[in-house]
């Protein structure tokens, strides 16, 4: 009679421990949770040791597909118990790197814990039964969602060095990153199928670390041809327009500015730099929360004089009419500011965003390109704008770490 109810206990002494980031595994590794909640979950999942020593050689895995595969065959796994390793040759090949003085570091998306397509102690289960089959300590660090941390960003990488590496320097020419997404077409080898993507090679890359795959690491196998499948951020700030010191857009009379572009092509900072300095009134409906409340405000502050900068997509005729009548019941000019930026680099500056803001700012998911795509109708001055301006994206930075995130490698749509 006694036994369920002693089950029950444990199981919630257990669930009590689990709550509080204890596992079972050797090393004071514990699980913490780090960053702003998003959908109720934090971006970042840790599995550290405040004992263990920090070293300066790396050996950074994926571990879907690079680490282990499912046992059941599927490409998503079924359960925590769901796993096997990718390789015979895996297990002793870690083994081996922690005995010569690697620190072994697991780096995984999981991005359906954010969906609710899988919870994160299913996975935290799966990981902690991989280590201890393997008998060495193995840091782990899991983006949730589609977060900052989300390689190929490299703010994984930063956390670990910064908090989980005991201030120990680490020398990245010993260093190596090994996962699977790597860029490799359909037919690499043999009837392969393409890599869904190459985000585990831009990590390395972001990072300044060697890069393999698993069956180059594992297996010995000569490395594959590959494309990285998006713009590559060097070569577009090569060609980008160089700001002009000398060159005004704004006005001295008042008037109303409309802009025009897709997510993320640099309306709003365009705006800031060039227009809000000077006075500028700007009207967001991300701010405001509806297109009436936009031509309320812009119509408050034409009355008391000053200029209006309406920053919104406004891809067609339709979108910006309100703003356009406004201007000539008010009697005042209206100019268009329509941006040139690519698609391709709009989709990189939504994801470059979202890292200069440490995930403040979130990337505006494919649909809302979708959207303005099937909804664009080029401005002309036949809808009532005095003047429209074409703006190129233009290499400016405010700081030297938002030059270099800019340079990082995104998935960029792909």
């Amino acid at each position: 009679m006694s036994r369920p109810k002693r089950k029950a206990v444990d199981n919630t002494a257990q669930r009590a421990k689990k709550a509080r980031g204890e596992t079972d595994l050797a090393d004071g590794l514990r699980w913490t949770a780090e960053g702003k909640p998003v959908k109720g979950v934090c971006p970042l999942l840790v599995l550290s040791s405040d004992t263990l020593e920090g070293r300066s050689k790396v050996a950074g895995f994926d571990i879907d597909f690079t680490v282990i595969q499912t046992a059941s065959g599927r490409k998503f796994a079924v359960g925590s118990n769901d796993w096997e390793w990718w390789d015979d040759s895996v297990a002793g090949k870690l083994r081996a790197l922690d005995k010569d003085g690697f620190r072994v570091v697991f780096f995984t998306n999981q991005a359906g814990i954010e969906k609710d397509k899988v919870k994160p102690d299913t996975v935290k289960d799966k990981i902690e039964a991989i280590i201890k089959e393997l008998g060495i300590p193995v840091l782990v660090f899991i983006s949730t969602g589609n977060s900052h941390y989300r390689k190929p960003s490299p703010e994984m990488w930063n956390f670990f060095i910064k908090n989980c590496n005991q201030g120990v320097e680490v020398d990245k020419s010993e260093c190596v990153y090994v996962g699977d997404a790597a860029g490799r077409a359909k037919g690499w080898a043999n009837d392969k199928p393409k890599d869904f993507s190459c985000s585990d090679r831009m990590f390395a890359a972001n990072i300044g670390i060697k890069f393999s795959t698993p069956e180059e690491f594992f297996l010995d196998e000569k490395p594959a041809a590959f494309e990285w499948k998006s713009i590559n951020p060097n070569e577009i700030l090569k060609k980008a327009t160089k700001p002009d010191p000398k060159q005004e857009f704004h006005k001295k009379g008042k008037e109303l500015v409309v802009m025009v572009g897709c997510p993320a092509s640099g309306k709003s900072t365009f705006r800031k730099r060039y227009l809000e300095p000077h006075g500028y009134v700007a009207v967001n409906r991300d701010t405001l929360g509806t297109a009436e409340k936009c031509i309320k405000v812009a119509k408050e502050a034409l009355k008391s004089g000053k200029c209006v900068v309406a920053d919104n997509t406004h891809p067609s005729v339709s979108a910006r009419a309100n703003f356009v009548q406004l201007a000539k019941a008010e009697g005042v000019p209206c100019r268009c500011f329509w941006m040139q930026t690519p698609f391709e680099l709009a989709h990189h500056l939504n994801l470059v965003r979202q890292n200069q803001t440490n995930g403040e700012v979130r990337r505006i998911p494919d649909v809302g390109y979708n959207v303005f795509k099937k909804n664009f109708e080029e401005p002309t001055k036949a809808e009532g704008f005095t003047e429209i301006v074409k703006v190129n994206f233009m290499a400016k930075f405010d700081s030297t770490r938002d030059e270099e995130i800019f340079k990082q490698w995104t998935t960029a749509g792909h």
